[in-house]
């Protein structure tokens, strides 16, 4: 189906009177889903001031973050909460008519998972049609008021703008616009970006998490079409495959966010009470975590980290110019010129040719090991023309005569 019969089916439905929207307990009219076919994906019926509501619940065996949530304000980068508990912690996740978002987007199937009775409780929300949809939003708003965090994957720039174009539309608040929102895709591409492939969240969950979702997992691209073949023929199709993709998804993301709080917790404690528990922590990790230290203006903990980066890096695994800018960085405030030393020959070893690798060596042994010598061959090598004027001129020489 071409994008201009999707846009008229959706025209044709949103436009029938609000009477012609509700379910009949028989059998269909036309192409009209019944209560039969929702119930046989699972989904029941409560009535709301806004229209019928059609959700269904589930609970699985994922069990709470087991470390205290540390702070996460400069991990996120968003909105700042005080450590909360899990228990204030909202998931959500959305599938829709399409990813260009904007006003002829619609959200079908909205998922939101917490964390309860010892376990990750997850509540999916239908549209049997789009004249369903404020219902959703009102009871969205009404469940998110129980909560202070709300955590996504990508959220930030697809679903909450998303569903909030929604609520306007049906002239209603943003349903979420009183939860701080941490989009999960910001720490993971910080803590494991320069490790993995890509940052997808099935990447995270394999990679990272070490699970895999089991067969049968819809691909992403048929989900839309599968909302649209329900409309226009009443049958559950592929809709079955598509509430356990959203189920998994919120599984998913609820086992991502307890890595990143796991590995997070290796900071929450400040270097002068007793420093970073670092046994076991990959380099990369520590060099990761000491950006987010950076951050938030944590010298000691941040040092500690790129400390600990340096000395258990392999040489063959020295191959990222960014860890070495902020390994160079960072080990300056530390003052340990000896480290400082080893880690800008092994970079040089590895780059020999970059020019800023070698101004660091000419400042370090002009300024710190005093070795004017070796500071004017990589002062003539950084191609800084001033420097390499001051070293001639401090030494007695000429550029002729060096």
């Amino acid at each position: 189906m071409d994008l201009r019969k999707r846009l008229a089916q959706l025209d044709r439905l949103t436009r029938r009177p609000k009477e012609s929207l509700a379910l009949e307990a028989g059998p269909s009219e036309g192409t009209r889903p019944t209560r039969e076919t929702l119930a046989r994906l699972g989904l029941t019926s409560r009535d709301t001031e806004q229209g019928p509501l059609w959700t269904v619940e589930s609970t699985d065996a994922v069990a709470e973050p087991t470390v205290p949530l540390p702070d996460m304000a400069e991990v996120f980068s968003q909105g700042h909460c005080a450590r909360p508990q899990p228990g204030d912690i909202l998931f959500l996740d959305t599938e829709t008519t399409g990813l260009a978002g904007g006003t002829g987007t619609i959200a079908f199937l909205v998922g939101v998972s917490w964390w309860a009775d010892g376990g990750l409780v997850t509540r999916q929300y239908f549209l049997p049609d789009p004249g369903h949809e404020p219902a959703m939003l009102a009871d969205l708003a009404l469940l998110a008021a129980g909560f202070e965090v709300l955590v996504t994957f990508n959220g930030a720039s697809f679903d909450l703008p998303l569903l909030c174009t929604r609520a306007r539309l049906s002239r209603m608040d943003d349903p979420l616009a009183t939860l701080i929102g941490w989009d999960l895709l910001v720490p993971a591409r910080r803590l494991w970006g320069h490790r993995l492939d890509n940052c997808r969240q099935q990447t995270l969950e394999s990679e990272i998490c070490r699970t895999n979702r089991l067969a049968g997992d819809i691909d992403g691209s048929r989900i839309p079409q599968s909302w649209f073949d329900f409309l226009a023929t009443g049958e559950p199709g592929l809709l079955p495959n598509v509430l356990t993709h959203n189920r998994r998804d919120m599984v998913g993301m609820a086992l991502v966010f307890r890595e990143v709080v796991r590995v997070c917790s290796l900071i929450d404690r400040p270097a002068a009470a007793g420093g970073c528990d670092l046994g076991g922590t990959p380099w990369d990790l520590a060099w990761a975590l000491g950006r987010i230290c950076e951050r938030r203006r944590d010298t000691a903990s941040s040092l500690a980290l790129l400390e600990w980066a340096v000395r258990e890096a392999p040489a063959g695994d020295f191959s990222s110019r960014r860890f070495l800018a902020d390994a160079v960085r960072i080990l300056k405030r530390g003052g340990d010129w000896a480290l400082v030393e080893d880690l800008l020959s092994r970079g040089l070893v590895l780059y020999p040719d970059e020019s800023w690798l070698h101004r660091e060596a000419a400042i370090l042994y002009e300024h710190r090991m005093v070795d004017l010598a070796r500071a004017l061959d990589h002062a003539a090598k950084s191609g800084e023309d001033h420097r390499l004027d001051r070293l001639l001129k401090l030494m007695g020489a000429d550029r002729s005569g060096a």
